[in-house]
């Protein structure tokens, strides 16, 4: 065969990279609406990058299997699980990346105004959601104090300050009893400078472990 023949482009292949284009168009939207979805929250560029990218990839993977359905969903399932045992993450992150193969796939067996239908419908739906459900960006601030120390109301100010809600989700000893870690449900204000924050906790709690983390974190294990 000679070697020039495998750099000819057929109308399968303008085909594909036509598609490709269309995938890479698909996936900034998606892109833009997990962006706008998660406005005022704490989200990965890198999950967003995936996201973006990740339609053009499945329209280019998706002929040469196509006829295959079992390895067609076998590598969206090998995608997704990747990116969970890769890093922690929010936990509907799982749903984006389903969107955005599946919208991939469509896009890639020629079914055009069903992808960007797709695209745009899925889309509207998360960012409706965002905004007319409000769900609280809730978060888990763990302060120790030492024993002798009474936590009631001792940095009520200091919440008022820099969070919308809190509320404590459970106190319990560490270091033999000298020790008290209070965990709190806790919802901070937009814009805050959480530097500042923990700060002013440190002065009060005379300087012990202060952990800020999501709760998502915490449920989604790194395999």
């Amino acid at each position: 065969m000679n070697l020039t023949e495998g750099f000819k482009i057929g109308a399968e292949g303008l085909n594909i990279l036509f598609n490709m284009g269309l995938g890479i168009i698909a996936g900034i939207f998606i892109a833009i609406g997990y962006a706008i979805a998660n406005r005022g929250r704490k989200f990965s560029k890198n999950f967003v990058i995936t996201v973006l990218l990740m339609p053009a990839i499945m329209t280019v993977v998706i002929p040469f299997i196509a006829t295959d359905l079992k390895k067609a969903v076998s590598l969206a399932g090998i995608f997704a699980l990747v990116r969970f045992r890769s890093i922690p993450g929010d936990s509907k992150d799982i749903l984006y990346v389903f969107f955005s193969l599946s919208v991939g796939i469509v896009i890639g067996l020629n079914n055009y105004v069903v992808g960007f239908a797709l695209t745009i419908v899925i889309s509207l739906i998360f960012v409706l959601i965002s905004i007319l459900w409000n769900v609280d960006d809730k978060q888990i601030l763990k302060i120790t104090i030492p024993e002798d120390m009474n936590y009631k109301d001792v940095f009520n100010d200091i919440f008022d300050k820099y969070l919308v809600k809190y509320g404590v989700k459970n106190v319990k000893t560490s270091n033999m009893g000298t020790l008290f870690t209070i965990s709190y449900w806790v919802q901070p204000k937009n814009g805050i400078d959480t530097k500042a924050f923990i700060d002013e906790l440190r002065t009060r709690n005379g300087n012990l472990n202060i952990i800020l983390e999501n709760p998502d974190d915490q449920q989604v294990p790194v395999l």
